[in-house]
C-alpha cells in the first residue's frame, strides 16, 4: 500500500467516507448523513490520505463531534482488506488528538459487541467498558447485536 497520512476531511470527501464506511459496517449512514453530521457543531472527520499527489482517501476513516469538554466518536472504520496494519490505531490516536485540541476532556463510543477487532483497538487505547445496549445494531442478517459502550479520559 502507498505510504498515507491521518488529516482532517473536508465536505468534500463525503462521498468517498460513505463509500468507506458501507464496506466497513452493516447498516450505511449514506452521504447525506455524514454530510449533515459533519454540518454539526464541533463535528469532524479524520482520514487516511494516500502521500501520492492525488492524494485519494485509502484505508480508513474516524467520524467526532466534540460538545463543550466531551467527545462522541461517532464511527471509525478501516476498510476490510486492510485491517491488522494499525491504520485504526492511527485514526484513534488523530482523533483524540483532535478533539484535545478543540476542548475535550472525556471521550465516549459504542461499538458493536461482535466487532471483536473494535473492542480490542479501544480496550488498548485505555477505554473502559461503562455498559451495554441490547439490540442496538442490526447485522447483514437482520439479527440484532448489543453495542458496548465505552469512555476514556483524554
Amino acid at each position: 500500500m502507498t505510504r498515507s497520512t491521518v488529516v482532517l476531511a473536508g465536505i468534500e470527501d463525503v462521498e468517498r467516507l460513505a463509500e468507506m464506511q458501507a464496506t466497513c459496517f452493516d447498516e450505511p449512514w449514506g452521504s447525506a448523513s455524514i454530510a449533515k453530521t459533519l454540518s454539526l457543531p464541533g463535528a469532524f472527520a479524520m482520514v487516511l490520505r494516500d502521500t501520492t499527489p492525488a492524494g485519494r482517501i485509502s484505508a480508513g476513516f474516524a467520524i467526532v463531534q466534540v460538545v463543550t469538554d466531551q467527545a462522541d466518536l461517532l464511527t471509525l472504520g478501516v476498510v476490510p482488506g486492510l485491517r491488522r496494519r494499525g491504520y485504526g490505531k492511527r485514526l484513534l490516536a488523530a482523533a483524540l488528538a483532535e478533539a484535545t485540541k478543540r476542548g475535550a476532556k472525556l471521550v465516549f463510543l459504542e461499538v458493536a459487541e461482535n466487532n471483536l477487532g473494535g473492542v480490542a483497538l479501544y480496550r488498548r487505547a485505555g477505554f473502559e467498558t461503562m455498559g451495554r445496549r441490547e439490540g442496538y445494531y442490526r447485522d447483514r442478517e437482520g439479527r440484532r447485536v448489543a453495542a458496548v459502550t465505552m469512555r476514556r479520559e483524554i
